[in-house]
């Protein structure tokens, strides 16, 4: 009876241990495609960057975000790093209020490529900190996992382009200023007859 004990405790053991062996298997076939993406990444399709040349020149690092929220920016931050003059692309750009698009503002990044739009509130306090955003269908940008790059000439676009419009966005906005300074003031000034 004891051999039997015996010999089904060893069975058990055995069984438990091939699982294990089969998990770790599983884990070592996961991190071996992980990493041939990666590397793909590394080499480009050059179908897709026909002009860049071999030495790779002319591509950035893009940081992918996958909600504008607060969890989100951290959990991104945790993995990779976030800096000052990343390139940010939000693969959701919608509802995200002041304090989210405050914590991606004290980033600093050169751009936030957004798909969708932004709440206003978000757009406001990007704008406030002059934060760059842009569409991201304006950036060809190549992502397998977490790992992103696009074409610094296509990230200089968009950026003068963000620009061009933030200039237009702060002269509207002083015309409106001087228009309600001179309301007011109209306001205040007692009518032609009085006195």
């Amino acid at each position: 009876m004891r051999k039997d004990r015996e010999v089904t405790r060893l069975k058990r053991r055995n069984e438990a241990l091939e699982r294990q062996v089969e998990d770790e298997q599983e884990k070592r076939e996961a991190l071996e495609d992980k990493l041939e993406r990666l590397k793909s990444l590394w080499k480009l399709d050059h179908s897709n960057f026909a002009d860049v040349s071999e030495k790779q020149e002319g591509l950035v690092p893009v940081k992918v975000v996958a909600q504008f929220t607060r969890d989100a920016i951290e959990d991104a931050d945790e993995r990779f790093g976030l800096a000052r003059d990343d390139i940010v692309l939000l693969r959701d750009a919608s509802g995200a209020g002041r304090s989210t698009a405050r914590r991606l503002a004290d980033v600093d990044p050169r751009v936030v490529l957004r798909n969708g739009n932004l709440s206003d509130a978000a757009d406001e306090v990007l704008f406030e900190n002059e934060v760059p955003v842009a569409p991201a269908e304006m950036v060809t940008v190549q992502v397998v996992d977490e790992l992103a790059i696009a074409r610094e000439r296509e990230v200089e676009a968009a950026v003068a382009d963000w620009e061009r419009r933030a200039e237009e966005r702060k002269k509207e906005r002083k015309t409106e200023m001087v228009d309600q300074i001179i309301s007011e003031h109209r306001a205040d000034r007692p009518a032609s007859g009085e006195n």
